[in-house]
Parts: structure tokens; sequence; C-alpha cells
């Protein structure tokens, strides 16, 4: 499989000699290692895996590709002209040293070259993000078991963290958000002291990793009688939420589902108070290409079965507190599946 996709990117290569890769969540998808440093050069005519001591092993016996140390690098370089490398992953610095190591090859910048490649997700992944997402699922189950008054943020965010390691979690797409009350309000809020009072909304959003896939969704619940206004946020949002998973299906553009929402939102004279995109590539990563934005660089993306994202409306107001809903959803042959159960 790893060398297929490597095959893939080779194949992609128009106008250079190779490509440098070295962003380890790519290197992870074409490899199938977890290495913190390492550098894959991709070119017509093969590709080599090169790594420090501390992997070469490994690497020798599992890597789809030749493997050789970092120091034979240079080497390996010295009839290139031109090499494309990933601009959104390489600092300023890292690019100044390739150009001071190399001056004969003319640096070709290229914005994530792999992130077409890891855009529709193959079966193997599928699997695992939905294994990713059972957990998550699981996991929210268990805060809303434990919610009691008096009990923090932080309380119930741990809970959920050692629910799911005991559960077989690596880790987590995020550190978990929980919010209480009025701090529901803010979108990346992250869990803290506040204690549960009656009568507060809880927004919960939670992911879990499995298989190296990550889990994302977020659901909000009110413990005791809701703030009507709360609750008529949380029933718009639900509603322009579920307006834009019936509209996924292969050849919509991506910027519509955004569209359906603020349109939604706009009639209700709330849009002011959406503050973010609708949601995001998932996989590898948490937040993956693409974006979901209505005038976003990445609206006129038209969807295809395999690509997997999140969408996750969401409404704000400071000093009261906030709603969101999202979902992960699978785009099929004919619409689309939803990584989550729906209350």
């Amino acid at each position: 499989m790893n060398d297929l996709r490597i095959k893939k990117l080779i194949h992609s290569l128009v106008g250079v000699d190779g490509c440098l890769i070295e962003e380890p969540a790519d290197l992870y998808y074409l490899t199938g290692l977890s290495l913190s440093v390492g550098k894959l050069f991709a070119a017509p005519s093969g590709a080599c895996l090169f790594v420090d001591g501390r992997y070469y092993g490994k690497a020798k016996q599992e890597a789809p590709c030749p493997v050789a140390l970092i120091e034979s690098f240079k080497e390996s370089l010295r009839k290139a002209k031109r090499i494309a490398f990933d601009s959104a992953f390489v600092t300023y610095n890292g690019f100044s040293a390739l150009k001071s190591s190399f001056p004969h090859v003319e640096w070709v910048p290229v914005s994530s070259p792999v992130k077409n490649l890891r855009l529709c997700k193959d079966p193997g992944e599928i699997a695992a993000l939905k294994k990713a997402a059972r957990l998550t699922w699981e996991g929210y189950q268990r805060i809303v078991q434990i919610l009691k008054e008096g009990i923090t943020e932080a309380e119930a965010a741990l809970e959920f963290e050692i629910f799911c390691r005991k559960k077989g979690a690596s880790g987590f797409s995020f550190e978990t958000i929980i919010a209480f009350g009025e701090n529901s309000a803010y979108p990346h809020y992250r869990a803290g002291n506040a204690r549960l009072h009656k009568n507060q909304i809880v927004l919960i959003d939670a992911g879990a990793v499995i298989d190296k896939y990550h889990g994302d969704m977020t659901r909000v619940f009110f413990f005791g009688e809701p703030d009507p206004r709360l609750s008529r946020f949380f029933h718009l949002v639900r509603r322009a939420q579920q307006k834009a998973v019936a509209h996924v299906r292969p050849g919509v553009k991506l910027g519509e589902l955004d569209q359906i929402v603020r349109e939604e939102f706009r009639k209700e004279n709330v849009e002011e108070l959406y503050t973010h995109s609708l949601g995001h590539g998932i996989g590898l990563e948490t937040h993956e290409y693409p974006r979901i934005k209505a005038d976003g660089e990445d609206k006129d993306l038209i969807l295809k079965p395999g690509m997997v994202f999140t969408i996750e409306p969401g409404l704000y107001q400071p000093g009261l507190g906030g709603a969101r809903y999202e979902d992960t959803v699978l785009v099929t042959e004919i619409g689309c599946e939803n990584f989550y159960p729906q209350e």
C-alpha cells in the first residue's frame, strides 16, 4: 500500500527532478513509519528514505523503499537541478539551509505536495477513522454520565481521557474542550477550574486517536433547564448542520456547504455570531486539507467519494454562551455516511 502511495507521488511530479518530503504525517502516510525526523526524496527513478541511526534498523526492515543514513543525503542530490519542497512545512531557516547545502539546485516551493494524495481515504484509513469515532462517542457518553454539580471542567476532561486510554486510545486529537456556562462562547476554550452549576450549558468537543487516525465531535448538553436563548442557538445550529450534511454528495462544491449554513443563520439574524469555518478534513491529523468556508481558498473543490471531513457550525455570544454541533462524515458514491450517532 505505501509503495503505491510513493508511486502516486512520483507520478504527480511535473517539471522537477524530484520532491523532498519531511513533514512527519506525510512521511508516515508514504512509508508507514513514525519518524520525528526524516527525509524522503522521490524522483522518477525511484524514492529513498533518509534517516538517522535511531531509525535506520527499523526503517531498513519496514520501509517500502530503499533506506540510507542521513549523512548520504547530500550525495544523493548531486545530479538534481530542480527539486520541489514542502513550502507549507519547511521554515525560512530550513529553506536557507537547503540553498546553502545545495547551491546548484533550484528549489521549487510546493505547498503540501502530499495533500491531494491524502484527500480521499482508502478502506483501511476509513476503518481506522470509524474506530476513532466510536471510541470518541463512548468517551462522550462517559462524560455525560459523570456530570454533577461541582465537578470541574478539567475533572470531566480527565475522565474522558482516562476512559479512552483504557479503551485503547494512543492519544487525543487535541486538548479536550469542556466548557461550562459562559465559557462555551469561546470556540477553542480549554477545560479549566470552572465548576458545573445547575441549569448551565455544557459544550464538549473531543477526539480520541486510534491507529494514528483522529476522531472529532462536538455536542452540547443542558444540565438542568436550558436558558431559552441558548436553547434557540442549539436548535438553529442543529437545523443548519443537518441541512449541510444532507447536501454532502459527489459533485458538490465544498463552499456550498458553508453557504447553506450561513443562509440559515442569516434568515434568523444570527450570522454575525458564527465566527469560524464550517469544518475541515481529518485523518492522520485533526485539521487537514480542505478547509470548508464559503469564501475560502478551497471553496471550489469538488466533493469526491472517500473524502472525510467535519461539519461543525456554531453560534457564540460572549457573556451568555455558545452552541456547536459537530459530526465527521465520509463522502460516499451517492451521499455521505455520518460516523456519529444522532440524538
